[in-house]
């Protein structure tokens, strides 16, 4: 339907239109207020140092997603959970923590979520901290590969000189040890506001659900009523009225050429 006709249609049904709108969002907006708040905490995470060589910063952005995995794994969400004395159910193991990485800023985002804000925001810093403890459970040949390199017994027998030659290279080829350090650089807070569900949105959709409802209706009504109305009109169609040309003593040429008034009065039928 067209806009010029729809006008129609809504100054006929203005009222049961506003009605089904006002009644859907009231609807829509009871039930999802009464509905199970969830909140969502927030913190960052910078990995690697803040400023070094190309491939340091490389590998941090590799760890970076590493970290991230790390973070919503279940034996670390539930060593988190009993860190901060949070109590998941084991879908809430699985689901509250998200986390991802950007390679080029190496920030780890981290969300948490709980029915309590306050739990949500214990949480997520429970789990920072679990990364920070990777990290510093690490073995000294992981944490720190390029000591781990000079310390083989290959190289013992070189000057100081080509030693610190070769520490150049291969810290030039594997990056600074420091490229897995990790640190918090935005602690969780408890958030103010439910991040579902979203009851503004909820209250818009269902007033335009009452809406599109109560339009459909007042299109089947005036679409019933028209057919009704052309079923009327075709029952009470005659073709045309031989009455208004036949009277009681027809005239002479009418009676010489009967054809000549039927073919008036044909030319005279009802719309």
């Amino acid at each position: 339907m067209t806009g010029p006709g729809l006008m129609p249609l809504v100054r006929r049904w203005w009222w049961l239109l506003l009605a089904g709108a006002v009644l859907g969002g009231v609807a829509a907006y009871i039930v999802a207020s009464n509905a199970t708040k969830t909140y969502q905490a927030e913190a960052k995470l910078l990995v690697g140092p803040v400023s070094g060589d190309y491939p340091t910063l490389q590998a941090s952005g590799a760890l970076g997603r590493t970290y991230a995995e790390l973070a919503h794994s279940r034996r670390v969400v539930l060593a988190a959970a009993n860190q901060a004395h949070v109590k998941l159910t084991r879908d809430q193991i699985d689901n509250a923590v998200t986390a991802s990485s950007n390679d080029v800023t190496r920030i780890i985002d981290l969300q948490a979520s709980h029915q309590n804000p306050q739990a949500a925001a214990r949480l997520a810093g429970a789990v920072a901290s679990q990364l920070i403890q990777l990290r510093a459970r690490a073995p000294i040949e992981n944490a720190d590969p390029v000591d781990a390199i000079m310390r083989d017994p290959g190289l013992a027998s070189l000057k100081a000189k080509d030693t610190r030659t070769v520490r150049k290279v291969v810290l030039h080829a594997l990056g600074s040890p420091n490229a897995g350090d990790i640190e918090v650089i935005q602690a969780p807070i408890p958030p103010d506001t439910a991040a579902s569900p979203r009851v503004g949105l909820l209250a818009m959709l269902g007033a335009l659900a009452g809406l599109l409802m109560t339009t459909l209706y007042a299109l089947v009504r005036d679409s019933n009523a028209a057919a009704a109305s052309a079923e009327r009109d075709e029952d009470d169609y005659d073709g045309f009225i031989l009455e208004e040309f036949m009277t009681a003593e027809p005239a002479a040429s009418e009676r010489e050429d009967p054809d000549s008034w039927l073919e008036q009065a044909r030319g005279r039928e009802l719309p």
